[in-house]
């Protein structure tokens, strides 16, 4: 750090021993421990390193000074890092999405080996409640990533309304449109496909109904899938709302670009 440090004192002087300029100045941040030092802005923690003098004799007296943030810098960082979060929030949704998957696929494991008596029926009822209950605590859960989201796009959209606009960013925005769009085709595809798989789970289902229950061990079996049913339709309701919250952000920054 020393060594580092002599060497910009010696190259700014000799710098300044050729140059009309009456101050020069630098800037100077720590990283990892390492004081460096830039000509542009280093860091939010970068100070202002001001020389002086122009006399080489002179001892090396630098002033010092806190740098005025950059809006737009620290606008600029701040986007980056709310992506960051952003896909962060994404990810726990995927991993909460594919746990509720596979636990409704365990429950209703569980309920096909139980169903056709009186006693196996009703164990089927309360595993249908059970997959009910489960879809809709991983609902909550999944809705608090979506509220995470919702916050962080909001901070952005601020941030990018506050940032000039150039020709950079015209070509940026058609860009992400292009994206945009493609992003809504996939997520579209996603809800036909849990759509149809809904659909097909249901069919199952209401194959395995009887046309007549007779009896009370066929009125029970009937219940029960008919409480199955409905623990199936809540957990694809949870699943496609997923893809349709998405949706609706896309189209809405769709709209502000």
């Amino acid at each position: 750090m020393q060594i580092q440090f002599k060497t910009v004192i010696f190259l700014s002087c000799a710098y300044l021993m050729f140059t009309n300029v009456v101050n020069a100045t630098v800037y100077q941040c720590e990283k990892n421990g390492m004081v460096e030092f830039s000509q542009q802005p280093c860091g939010k923690d970068a100070r202002l390193v001001i020389i002086k003098e122009q006399n080489p004799h002179v001892s090396d007296v630098f002033e010092s000074a806190p740098v005025k943030p950059d809006s737009g810098v620290d606008s600029y960082i701040r986007v980056k890092q709310i992506d960051a979060e952003i896909q962060q929030h994404h990810n726990k949704i995927d991993t909460l999405t594919q746990r509720l998957d596979n636990d409704i696929a365990s429950l209703s494991k569980q309920a096909d080996e139980q169903l056709n008596n009186v006693v196996g029926n009703k164990k089927v009822a309360a595993i249908a409640k059970q997959m009910t209950a489960t879809s809709q605590r991983y609902k909550l859960l999944i809705d608090n990533e979506q509220r995470g989201i919702d916050r962080l796009n909001t901070e952005k959209a601020m941030l990018l309304a506050k940032s000039d606009q150039t020709v950079d960013a015209e070509v940026d925005s058609f860009i992400r449109t292009q994206q945009i769009k493609r992003e809504i085709t996939e997520h579209q595809n996603k809800i036909d496909t849990l759509y149809a798989q809904l659909n097909s789970q249901l069919s199952q289902l209401e194959q395995q109904t009887r046309p007549r229950a007779v009896n009370l061990t066929g009125v029970s079996a009937d219940e029960a899938l008919s409480e199955k049913m409905t623990a199936v339709t809540s957990k694809f309701d949870t699943l496609i709302a997923v893809e349709q919250r998405q949706i609706d952000r896309l189209n809405t920054e769709l709209g502000q670009l």
